[in-house]
């Protein structure tokens, strides 16, 4: 757009040597497009920070929604670990229960033997009648010996029991409340995954109001630098006209025509820009491994092919290249050595947040671009720090 202001201006310029046309019409409509083309693309400069931070809120969302199922996978697994000791103590009570009721049918039968043996009972009480029956003192002391070591047995034994069944059942308990308690904060857990779940929805929105306003935006860009290369070429075209009329009359050659026209041919040729490459850096093979995974789509708590979050992409990578990562952005932070985003290579960590609360995670494959999984909704993809820049970067 350069060119075309320097085509206008040079077209008002002769324009006035020429002696023709009145320039400052030009001139006004030039600066008041060129301003407006200004104020455009100042506009979308703001709307793209808008709009990498609605990004980044988002990535922020979808690593906490990532942390809440792995913390309610967590939850789950003690709640059926709790469950499971639960059903063995149950077991060991109704085995305890047993043994009461075969140690009080024993009873029962001791019973009924020395009811035998003696006969019709006098008192009602089998023991009394058992030492009433005594042939002399030594018997009578015998049988006293005997009653009071069943007796004893037999007390020992139910209080062994019972002292077991009552152990168990306490330690039932214990367990009933612990599944109380992981099954509350599983409930929470899972409240607060829906807040979520809610407030990412109403980013997401935000961020694809964002993103069509960008777009609208760049069309007005691309508008007004159409009408700004129209006005050029039409000055142009007015100042060749003019200057042929000016040499038809005074039979003088200008050269400087030619110079113009050949300038006017770079108007509106844009720039192709240049494919990132993975090159350099730490551990390089991640960079050659992410971009085989383009286009998986995004699922929070996801660590397979079939779905990736930021966190599970990142692991999933690193173990294909032999390196052990931890599951979350967090913990994975905390490994390497911190160096600069300005510093960063292919294999690289790159993060947004602090170190031990990164929110996101990506993957280097050159000084400028990474390769992460988003959000819901989107792919693996590779991104610029143009247009988001990480918070810091890892060397592994």
């Amino acid at each position: 757009m350069k060119l075309a202001k320097t085509l206008t201006l040079i077209a008002a310029a002769t324009l006035i040597g020429a002696g023709t046309f009145s320039t400052s019409a030009i001139v006004s409509a030039d600066k008041a497009t060129e301003a407006a083309i200004s104020a455009k693309k100042s506009e979308g400069d703001t709307l793209a920070k808008q709009l990498a931070a609605a990004q980044m809120k988002l990535s922020d969302i979808d690593n906490q929604l990532s942390d809440k199922t792995v913390a309610i996978q967590d939850a789950q697994k003690k709640i059926s670990a709790t469950q499971a000791t639960i059903t063995e103590y149950s077991a060991k009570i109704a085995k305890q229960a047993e043994e009461i009721a075969a140690r009080k049918d024993t009873l029962k039968k001791q019973l009924e033997s020395l009811q035998k043996e003696l006969g019709d009972s006098v008192t009602g009480n089998v023991y009394f009648e058992f030492l009433l029956k005594s042939k002399d003192l030594s018997d009578l002391i015998s049988r006293g010996v005997t009653v009071s070591k069943l007796n004893d047995a037999n007390k020992e034994a139910l209080d062994d029991v019972n002292a077991a069944k009552a152990k168990m059942d306490d330690l039932k308990a214990a367990q009933e409340a612990k599944k109380t308690e992981l099954t509350d904060t599983k409930t929470k857990l899972e409240a607060d995954k829906a807040k979520l779940v809610t407030l990412k929805a109403d980013s997401a929105k935000a961020a694809q109001a964002l993103a069509k306003k960008i777009a609208d935006n760049k069309d007005a860009v691309a508008a007004l630098e159409k009408k700004q290369s129209e006005a050029a070429a039409a000055a142009l075209k007015a100042v060749q006209a003019a200057a042929a009329a000016k040499a038809a009359a005074t039979k003088t050659v200008t050269t400087t025509t030619t110079t113009v026209s050949t300038g006017q041919a770079n108007v509106n040729t844009p720039s192709t820009p240049s494919t990132p490459t993975v090159v350099g850096g730490g551990s390089s093979a991640l960079a050659g491994i992410a971009v085989k995974y383009l286009g998986i789509p995004y699922v929070y708590g996801g660590t397979t092919p079939s779905g990736f979050d930021c966190s599970g992409f990142v692991q999933y990578v690193a173990r294909q290249a032999g390196i052990s990562l931890p599951r979350v952005s967090q913990s994975q932070s905390l490994v390497g050595t911190v160096i600069p985003v300005s510093q960063m290579q292919a294999g690289d960590l790159v993060f947004w947040g602090g170190r031990g609360s990164a929110h996101h995670v990506g993957i280097a494959i050159s000084n400028s671009s990474y390769v992460h999984a988003p959000h819901t909704g989107d792919v693996v993809k590779i991104a610029s720090t143009q247009w988001y820049m990480p918070s810091f970067a890892v060397r592994l």
